[in-house]
């Protein structure tokens, strides 16, 4: 099984030794769907299995670990324009430790060094000061604002665009 190591998280595909339950009560949580475009609420088993069930080998989407404790996920889909967009969230028994950071940071290195991308987007809910501040530690730039729909709020948000170069 392809892993990506950090000092203290394991960034693993989403296969069927994950938890369900486990997955969906995380994910499932107020607090982190509310910051998710891509997740239902509420989100149920039903849910992370599809999830789960969508990952394929070549799928830069990944559960992270620490002590062998699901406590998040991070990933890249791919875009229109052959650029790359981040994502991540983290359980929030597990919030304040530096693991949205060291996740996304593992991911965008493995990015930089194995594959041919040069740029990973991202964005966030206008407010959203946890994940503002896990993408300037991270060097992505401020590029713009825009509006996206978020599944769990049922409407579209105000968001910030970001932009990261990889050859910097």
């Amino acid at each position: 099984m392809f892993e990506i190591k950090t000092k203290r998280l394991v960034l693993k595909r989403p296969d069927k030794s994950i938890n369900k339950k486990l997955f969906a009560s995380l994910v499932g949580e107020w607090d982190i769907a509310k910051w998710l475009s891509d997740a239902p609420y509420p989100y149920t088993e039903k849910h992370a299995e599809k999830f789960i069930k969508r990952a394929s080998p070549d799928d830069l989407r990944f559960s992270v670990f620490y002590d062998g404790i699901l406590v998040g996920g991070v990933g890249v889909s791919y875009e229109a324009n052959n650029e790359l967009d981040i994502g991540y969230w983290i359980a929030k028994d597990y919030w304040g430790y530096g693991f949205a950071t060291e996740a996304s940071l593992g991911l965008i290195n493995y990015v930089r060094n194995e594959t041919d991308f040069k740029v990973i987007t991202a964005c966030y809910i206008k407010g959203n000061k946890a994940s503002e501040k896990v993408l300037k530690k991270l060097g992505f730039i401020v590029i713009g604002e825009c509006e996206q729909y978020f599944l769990s709020r049922k409407k579209t948000m105000d968001c910030v665009d970001l932009i990261l170069d990889l050859d910097q």
